[in-house]
């Protein structure tokens, strides 16, 4: 067979010269109502080079026309997953179930399909195919075929799956996603002014992306957040509330803030999450602020500013209570959680107890949550919302945690899931099963878009470094890439994630129409196994059984 086509699942990462690591074909998939369900179709081309150039056939490797056929009645999107290059795969302390270990080239960015694809001899490549189910389409099953044809028309090869449609709709999603967003590298990725028009439409590309894919909250930068920055060094400011200082008072311009609410809910942003009031390790200094004084502007806040002065508490006292007249007028106070600082240890709980306490007058009542890995500041009592690492939750979990947020960034690549692109994609996924299992409340992580190297000295190319240059594993600064036209390219890694949405949506649907101990039962396989999340079963096959299994269940229920 000269040529290959094989259909695979989105669990599988195709390695040009390593193939598809074993992977099993992909018969049949089921999908609901306004649902993205997604496959992928690895090629590889076995024959012999061209010898002659002839108007049917002009380059030594055969180029192929790839369409569709079928008789699906949805939109079918083809893209190209593109290798991209990896030079530090994983941290020190890591496991065995990587994809690789050696710096190389890794499948990771979807490019559109233009006119067709190239295969190369004894190299595997792989589209992305994307099937968007209406919302009308009654149930059953769909034939999803794509034939490669040489450009005369001549059939090369085809290869394609069911695709089941139960008729009905997955219930919204409950559990909270966040992944934090940058203004300031869009602007510099972009060359444009922040704040211009310009930057507003890029902004709406960009966040419109994330909403569609289970991202449902979105951070607020009320003043440039102060998230991996070099203390001294500061950012391009991306400050969204205006602030007049005269003499010792102040007074605030929310113009900007409530068209970035506007912007987000028209998007499909559910839930905010303001910005951190102060700095990140330790709350020793307030983010940069800059005001207008006198004719001037200038930052009157910042690294030169340390809370230990004082200043900044006078600041908050009186900026906090206009913040929350403003989020009630937008209707979202109900929905909007708060940060002081972020990854807060026991080291320096001193300095964060004195933050919180500034804030805690005003913020009574609300969610603050922060993320961190030491337990002992949730039972002290300093942390009562944490977010705790994954390789760090179930202390907390044993110490009592309910209603709990989870996140994993760099230091997590030991033993629980990760979304770095050495990592299988099936490892990526198991975090919803783990979400839906543990009853989280939200997950978080710190990269939708950061484009910097480490502490943003400098934003770096994204297609060529996706380390923050040399500075964490690949793949965990950034789940999107800076297209062209300001907009975004995704990474496979952020329709896999929003699949893991997905399963806790569908786990948590079934559990209504049977019962807790039902769902668990597939989840654990009856007993087989305990679920945790740094222990689950290992390939792709976990997961894409437990999904046919559990929408089976609720389609014989409806």
């Amino acid at each position: 067979m000269e040529y290959d086509v094989r259909v695979i699942s989105t669990l599988e990462k195709v390695l040009p010269k390593g193939g598809m690591l074993n992977a099993r074909p992909l018969r049949r998939l089921t999908g609901f109502r306004g649902q993205r369900v997604a496959f992928q179709a690895a090629y590889c081309f076995h024959g012999d080079y061209y010898v002659n150039q002839t108007t049917e056939q002009a380059t030594r490797n055969p180029f192929a026309r790839v369409r569709v056929e079928g008789d699906f009645e949805g939109e079918v999107r083809l893209r190209r997953v593109e290798c991209v290059p990896v030079t530090f795969p994983c941290e020190k302390k890591h496991d065995s179930e990587y994809i690789g270990e050696q710096a190389g080239l890794y499948p990771d960015l979807l490019t559109p399909l233009k006119e067709g694809v190239q295969l190369v001899w004894e190299q595997w490549r792989a589209l992305w195919v994307d099937c968007e189910i209406p919302q009308n389409a009654p149930g059953g099953d769909r034939r999803v075929e794509l034939v490669f044809t040489a450009p005369g028309g001549a059939e090369l090869a085809r290869a394609g799956l069911t695709l089941h449609v139960v008729p009905a709709a997955l219930p919204p999603q409950r559990l909270l996603h966040t992944e934090w967003f940058y203004p300031d590298c869009l602007a510099q990725q972009y060359g444009c002014e922040v704040f211009s028009e310009r930057h507003w439409t890029i902004m709406e590309h960009f966040l419109r992306l994330a909403a569609k894919r289970g991202i449902n909250m979105i951070l607020t930068p009320l003043f440039t957040p102060a998230l991996d920055t070099l203390i001294g060094a500061e950012r391009p400011t991306t400050q969204l509330v205006g602030v007049e200082k005269r003499g010792g008072e102040y007074r605030f311009d929310y113009t900007r803030f409530r068209r970035w609410i506007r912007l987000c809910k028209a998007v499909g942003f559910e839930y905010f999450e303001m910005a951190h009031l102060f700095a990140q390790w330790g709350a020793k200094y307030p983010p940069k602020v800059v005001a207008q004084v006198e004719s001037r502007e200038e930052a009157i806040f910042g690294w030169h500013t340390p809370v230990s002065e004082g200043g900044y508490k006078h600041f908050l006292d009186a900026f906090l209570p206009t913040l929350l007249d403003e989020l009630r007028a937008e209707g979202i106070l109900e929905r909007t959680y708060f940060h002081v600082s972020d990854e807060p240890t026991i080291y320096n709980a001193d300095t964060y107890q004195a933050a919180l306490d500034m804030v805690l007058p005003h913020l009574k009542g609300l969610p603050i949550i922060d993320a961190l890995s030491h337990v002992e500041l949730y039972e002290k009592g300093i942390v009562k919302k944490p977010v705790p690492t994954n390789d760090s939750i179930h202390e907390f979990l044993d110490a009592g945690l309910t209603d709990a947020w989870v996140y994993y960034c760099c230091a997590q690549g030991d033993k629980v899931s990760n979304r770095y692109i050495a990592m299988p994609a099936w490892r990526s996924r198991v975090l919803g099963v783990q979400l839906y299992k543990y009853r989280m409340e939200g997950f978080l992580h710190w990269g939708y878009n950061f484009w910097n190297c480490q502490y943003s000295l400098h934003p770096i190319d994204p297609y060529r470094v996706n380390d923050a240059e040399d500075s964490f594993p690949a793949g965990d600064p950034f789940l999107v890439y800076p297209g062209r036209d300001g907009e975004p390219e995704e990474s496979i890694r952020l329709p896999v994630l929003a699949d893991a949405m997905d399963d806790v949506r569908l786990l948590e649907w079934l559990e209504q129409l049977t019962s807790r101990e039902f769902v668990m039962q597939l989840v654990e396989e009856g007993g087989r196994f305990e679920l945790r999340f740094d222990q689950y079963p290992s390939g792709p096959d976990y997961l894409l059984e437990l999904w046919e299994a559990a929408a089976a269940e609720v389609e014989r229920r409806l």
